[in-house]
């Protein structure tokens, strides 16, 4: 029961964020090079933003199905902070690797990209909530 609602979560995610955001950085890459963006960082980051959201998806997940509703709660702040932990360490590390290189536009387009993934997942997860109460 837990397995097919967890993979029902991941369907719109996975159709309507993260397919058209690859197919975009694929079609449009010599665009968005003339555009002085780097397609490589806005891959990397959509990759990074929708491997976090899967899981904070399953962790709220498994909260919903618990009794305890601090249960729930822990699993929505747990991946709150998860998240925020893990986009700044990817930033930092993008940063020491990328030198001088370092391109604040891209960054700044993953940053869009980590509220659209968080609207994404406050809504799956709301729907979700609708739905079992």
């Amino acid at each position: 029961m837990k397995q097919a609602r967890f993979s029902g979560l991941l369907i719109p995610l996975t159709l309507y964020i993260f397919i058209p955001v690859n197919l975009l950085i694929v079609f449009f890459n010599s665009a968005l090079r003339s555009a002085g963006l780097d397609p490589w960082v806005l891959a990397g980051g959509n990759v990074i933003l929708y491997v976090i959201t899967v899981f904070a998806l399953y962790l709220h997940v498994q909260g919903l199905s618990d009794k305890n509703a601090h249960v729930f709660f822990r699993s929505v702040y747990g991946s709150m902070l998860m998240r925020m932990f893990i986009c700044i360490l990817a930033v930092i590390i993008y940063a020491v690797v990328a030198g001088d290189k370092l391109n604040k536009y891209s960054l700044l387009i993953c940053f869009l990209f980590y509220f659209i993934y968080s609207f994404f997942e406050l809504r799956i997860i709301l729907s979700r909530l609708k739905k079992s109460s």
